[in-house]
């Protein structure tokens, strides 16, 4: 059966221009080498997703924008305040990724089949994490809500890298140099791909 993947990524900036401004600033490298860098990863890694292998990008006009807004410094700073793009590979596999600056705090992975039914979502946080989030949003206020779903995640790469940087035990399902290079690559690719869809 047909199915197709979308990954969600999803912050909690305020829908506006001092917010987004602000962002669009302090993350200057733009949203797909920022936020959406950690889908294109799981593309690269799980979806043969490279600059040589790309076939098609596709942007969703409907859903994306992209703005020019002046940060706090008074600069102007391009950049998606949500994008979502289909790739489609030379081996044939095809993916979505979807990154909304002011979309929420729950991000997600759906699976939808030929008929464009959602047959299968995983979202984070689930629900185990979201006591561990209302621990944390207490004991850090002010800190970005993204850091407090992602904590547990965060604590088991930093263990799994540690313990390959003192024991040498491979630091298994952890993105290599090769997966990252790879992914700053692709992004170089998208952002003018999708700029020139946008404009």
């Amino acid at each position: 059966a047909d199915s197709h993947v979308t990954f969600v990524s999803n912050n909690t900036y305020e829908n506006n221009d001092a917010s987004l401004g602000e962002c669009f600033e302090r993350n200057c490298e733009g949203m797909l080498k920022n936020m959406a860098i950690h889908e294109l990863a799981l593309l690269v890694s799980f979806y043969d997703v490279t600059v040589d292998n790309i076939e098609s990008v596709t942007a969703d006009k409907e859903f994306s924008s992209m703005q020019t807004l002046k940060g706090p410094s008074g600069k102007d700073f391009t950049d998606f305040d949500k994008i979502k793009f289909t790739i489609k590979t030379k081996t044939g596999k095809e993916v979505s990724v979807q990154a909304d600056r002011c979309g929420g705090d729950t991000s997600y992975a759906t699976v939808t089949n030929s008929s464009g039914e959602e047959v299968f979502r995983h979202s984070m946080p689930d629900e185990d994490d979201k006591a561990n989030v209302d621990v944390l949003a207490a004991k850090y206020p002010g800190a970005m809500p993204y850091f407090f779903s992602q904590d547990p995640d965060y604590t088991t790469v930093k263990e799994r890298v540690s313990n390959f940087c003192a024991n040498g035990v491979e630091a298994e399902g952890v993105a290599t140099l090769e997966v990252a290079k790879d992914t700053l690559k692709v992004a170089e690719y998208l952002v003018p791909l999708l700029q020139k869809q946008l404009s």
